[in-house]
């Protein structure tokens, strides 16, 4: 059985069955927010700062090519490799790149999806992810005024040191966050579950199936745009994103476990 097809049967059993019987994928909100894309232009640009952490590990990633690469050298191929699991998702359209741009900032109103580097109040995060889609103020304009599109999504990445597989996962789990995902309430092997604890990186078929499902491939997937999903987090405001932040308090007791066993 293909990928596509896969994807397709989730989304169908996701149609057919009551959402306690499945494992499926969430929205961050019931809103079911999505970026600004369509498949005429599917493109959405991440601007990073170009800084990197302090990285280890390096030989266990990319089989090793990059043992003796500087931070910043394995940093760029990391979030491009975390793209890029979203990207070959054959049966959505959108399409994310990354350029640099060294004064890039953090900032829910400009409109910019950045990825910065920085320094962090607590050692367990290792990078966070704020989509916004609820303006503020009393006159939105734009993709501000729809309540329902992603307008901006700015990921925060620690400069502490860190595991360069684990940060590879934690990547792809956040750019997952700016896609629309939210933390699905079973496993199943998806990148997006706060109760999976693998070091994997790679899409289930969850997470397949709910990029699918917010940008359906036009001729591959046309309707997954009428199926029903298994839930969302509902009443997600600004002040409820601290949800989106378990992950990370795992990550850091999985490091710190890692530590006293050293």
């Amino acid at each position: 059985m293909t990928s596509k097809s896969s994807i397709l049967i989730l989304l169908l059993f996701a149609f057919i069955l009551p959402s306690e019987s499945l494992f499926a994928f969430v929205h961050i909100s019931a809103v079911k927010p999505h970026l600004p894309v369509s498949p005429e232009h599917p493109n959405i640009i991440f601007q990073w700062n170009g800084d990197a952490p302090s990285l280890s590990k390096k030989s266990e990633v990319f089989d090793g090519a990059y043992a003796e690469s500087s931070d910043n050298e394995l940093m760029e191929a990391l979030l491009q490799e975390a793209v890029n699991k979203w990207n070959n998702v054959e049966s959505a359209y959108l399409n994310f790149e990354v350029v640099v741009n060294p004064g890039v900032v953090k900032s829910d109103e400009d409109e910019i999806y950045a990825i910065v580097v920085e320094s962090q109040d607590s050692f367990s995060v290792a990078a966070a992810a704020l989509p916004v889609f609820a303006a503020k103020g009393d006159s939105p304009s734009g993709n501000k005024k729809s309540g329902r599109i992603i307008y901006d999504c700015d990921i925060s990445v620690s400069s502490s040191g860190v595991d360069a597989q684990e940060l590879l996962r934690t990547l792809v789990h956040e750019i997952g966050h700016c896609v629309g995902l939210g933390h699905p309430h079973s496993n199943y092997h998806s990148i997006m579950s706060y109760s999976n604890m693998s070091s994997s990186a790679e899409l289930g078929l969850d997470d397949k199936a709910g990029i699918s499902f917010l940008y359906p491939e036009p001729g591959v997937s046309q309707d997954v745009k009428y199926l029903t999903t298994c839930g969302t987090l509902a009443g997600l405001g600004g002040q409820g994103y601290w949800i989106l932040l378990l992950p990370l308090g795992l990550l850091g007791f999985r490091r710190k476990k890692a530590s006293q066993q050293s």
